[in-house]
């Protein structure tokens, strides 16, 4: 039960680190701060430079990047110890570690390329990509414990209506005598 509990703390965890790096990552590009650290993986030839300009802006991007990328690892132990009875927690937390590593490598193709706008573009859609499957990891791995009328109204809210009360909404309903039939649900086969 512990260990369950520490996957999802940090799969929540997860989640927050890949939304800090991905606004650390809008801050780069907003401040035009990408060749701030115009080599990879140091910065200026130091692994601390001063936080201060273009730099700080990117060094702290690849601070953030390095921090989810421990969390993802921690994920993928606490998932390989805690949740062997979800197998399908174990695969999507080891893409998750697949796409942080790709997501570092990629970023660093970026700074090499002088920032190459298709890279940027391959760059961001990764990120975004990473942040909605750790949001999945993170849903699943709360799931169970989730109030059960929180699941039910999620589950009807994912039915679809009958095709006469879709029509009802829209106002497109015929109209009909009281107790009449409806024509457009179908009877027995």
């Amino acid at each position: 039960m512990l260990g369950h509990r520490i996957f999802q703390g940090l799969a929540v965890t997860a989640v927050a680190a890949c939304y800090i790096v991905i606004l650390i990552g809008g801050t780069v590009m907003a401040n035009d701060a990408g060749l701030g650290c115009p080599s990879w993986p140091s910065c200026h030839g130091t692994y601390f430079p001063a936080l201060q300009g273009a730099a700080g802006i990117e060094w702290a991007h690849r601070l953030s990047a390095f921090v989810l990328s421990v969390v993802i690892a921690a994920l993928l132990v606490a998932a390989l110890i805690a949740e062997r009875a979800r197998p399908q927690l174990i695969r999507l937390t080891g893409a998750a570690a697949c796409l942080v590593v790709a997501q570092a490598l990629l970023g660093g193709v970026v700074v090499d390329s002088d920032l190459l706008v298709l890279y940027v573009l391959f760059h961001l859609a990764l990120a975004t990509a990473l942040f909605g499957l750790l949001l999945l990891i993170a849903f699943l791995s709360i799931y169970r414990t989730l109030p059960k009328r929180w699941v039910e109204w999620a589950r009807r809210a994912s039915e679809e209506l009958p095709a006469s009360e879709q029509l009802a909404r829209r106002g497109d309903a015929p109209e009909r005598a009281p107790g009449a039939p409806d024509p457009t649900v179908r009877g027995p086969a």
